[in-house]
């Protein structure tokens, strides 16, 4: 396909990342007659963001805007507390729509992401416009155990955040800096999408789908995403929040990750089928991580059918 042929970009954060949530599964694989577990749980702390990338809706405000909006201290510790039934030990991210550092009460969350789950790995994405040397201490002394930081500016970002890292004694595999400043022919440094049809860049091979791919996804079988307002979305590429799976102020996080709707989901992506929204617009390869969850999904279902027969 002549978009696959110009994105030959791959993050190199994607193994590192796969192996954390790999590792989470093969601990909760005793628990054969329950569904799997996710091995990941991101959070759109706010609508806010304070850059507009090209690769980004938010370049266009008038497709994205910005939002007031917060999730309450309240819904999260509610969140927290039904992963606590399961002693949760795998990553919670702050990421998905916004920037992270935005959001006021960052370090309360990850103090309660570690009061609940104590093994928990607390993972941040951030632009990097408001760290400084004291915010880093801050965070990792509330909990956070990797801060990934999106230089967006230049080369000469590498060596600050170097710096602010030493000044904050930490290492480098705390402060994870990644170079989003490349070129368009060097995909900007990240692995492009058309963020489910709202992204169109046509130099880089990025833009809207003739018809949906045929391809199975993994995301849902490994990965949840909670809004601001506690809206469980289906993956962190639906930006335009088409498919809405609940509402974590009506329903439990163990609720909806096993609902009908996600069985539903579950059930069309193992089959390649794309054909409804957002999957219908989305260009996402999805298999790049979740191949040993996507598996474990599928042996449960095997289960659930044979005892049905």
């Amino acid at each position: 396909m002549e978009q696959d042929e110009k994105r030959k970009f791959f993050d190199p954060n994607i193994p590192r990342k796969s192996l954390v949530l790999d590792k989470h599964l093969e601990g909760n694989q005793d628990n054969a007659a329950l569904s799997p577990f996710f091995s990941l749980i991101e959070f759109n702390l706010s609508g806010l963001c304070n850059r507009k990338c090209v690769f980004c809706p938010r370049v266009d405000p008038s497709v994205y805007p910005n939002v007031n909006e917060h999730i309450p201290i309240e819904l999260y510790e509610k969140i927290m507390k039904e992963l606590a039934e399961v002693d949760y030990d795998g990553m919670i991210l702050f990421s998905a729509f916004g920037e992270p550092l935005l959001y006021k009460n960052l370090e309360v969350v990850l103090k309660l992401s570690k009061q609940y789950c104590p093994e928990v790995r607390n993972e941040s994405v951030t632009d990097g416009d408001f760290v400084t040397a004291d915010k880093l201490r801050a965070l990792f002394a509330a909990g956070l155990d990797t801060l990934l930081i999106s230089m967006y500016d230049g080369p000469e970002q590498e060596e600050y955040f170097r710096g602010l890292t030493q000044e904050a004694g930490l290492s480098e595999t705390q402060v994870v800096l990644r170079k989003r400043w490349l070129p368009p022919e060097e995909h900007y440094g990240i692995t492009l999408s058309n963020r489910s049809g709202m992204v169109e860049i046509p130099e880089v091979g990025v833009g809207p789908l003739k018809e949906p791919l045929k391809r199975p996804c993994f995301y849902p079988f490994y990965q949840v995403l909670v809004d601001y307002d506690g809206a469980v979305l289906l993956c962190p590429h639906d930006w335009g929040k088409k498919l809405v799976v609940g509402n974590l102020n009506d329903n439990t996080i163990h609720e909806l990750w096993d609902s009908r709707v996600m069985r539903r989901v579950r059930r069309n992506l193992a089959n390649s089928d794309r054909n409804f929204a957002p999957c219908n617009l989305c260009d996402v390869d999805g298999t790049l991580m979740g191949k040993p969850h996507f598996e474990q999904w599928m042996q449960y279902y095997d289960k659930q059918a044979a005892a049905r027969s």
